[in-house]
């Protein structure tokens, strides 16, 4: 199986403050991985650091078999990385179509077959194209974060803490359509505490104190009875 991402003895953190103390791991082309831990543990500053927001203190990241550790975000959003950030970050006085629009700058060539695309995966986007992004509802904001981070068609898709603040219900939604995301061929890493995600999972990953401490087969992870108490404290 190709490892489409390939994460080795990756360190880093903010100003003095290590956070990542040597990540490692690799995800398979087509599979989708779900990262957990509790806060704190540098999940999303490994999502960040993969994706070039954050500068790499040591070790690389590998994506289809070239280094783009120390590329600039712009760059590696040129390759094929997208993240969806944690807390959604929509531009608030600008239309449903507009962000979405601005998620395909690095690649305009694609941005009518992505805006269809998305507005597949996720119709109320289309009712609300015209609407202001800081009016919609918050599970609203997470689709349009999602589908904007969709639209420079990526081949790896990060994505940060989907069902923060969704209802139940909506959080079952979400993790539906991003693992419909998957199935049409996109790879998917994505951090999360809700174990509720668990079932759309290839491969399952925890981390404590900037470390991976499992990393496994979704089901494996499954079947450990309490997960929570077991890796999440």
């Amino acid at each position: 199986m190709t490892q489409l991402l390939e994460v080795e003895d990756l360190r880093a953190g903010y100003g003095s403050v290590p956070v990542l103390q040597g990540v490692t791991f690799s995800v398979a082309e087509g599979e989708t991985a779900v990262m957990f831990g509790l806060n704190g543990a540098g999940k999303s500053t490994t999502v960040n650091t993969i994706a070039g927001l954050l500068k790499t203190w040591g070790g690389k990241v590998t994506f289809d078999g070239e280094v783009i550790s120390g590329l600039p975000a712009s760059e590696i959003v040129k390759r094929g990385v997208s993240l969806c950030p944690e807390g959604r970050r929509v531009f608030p006085q600008l239309s449903v179509r507009t962000n979405l629009e601005l998620g395909a700058w690095t690649n305009r060539s694609v941005q009518a077959e992505q805006l269809e695309r998305v507005f597949g995966y996720f119709p109320r986007l289309e009712e609300r194209s015209a609407q202001m992004a800081g009016t919609l509802s918050g599970g609203e904001q997470q689709m349009l974060a999602i589908g904007r981070a969709l639209m420079s068609k990526p081949r790896l898709l990060l994505i940060d803490e989907a069902s923060l603040g969704l209802s139940p219900k909506l959080t079952q939604t979400v993790f539906q359509v991003v693992d419909q995301i998957n199935d049409d061929g996109t790879t998917v890493v994505i951090v999360e505490q809700n174990v509720g995600v668990l079932p759309y999972a290839d491969q399952a990953l925890v981390m404590q104190k900037g470390t991976i401490t499992f990393d496994g087969r979704g089901e494996a992870l499954a079947k450990t009875g309490d997960l929570r108490a077991a890796y999440l404290g």
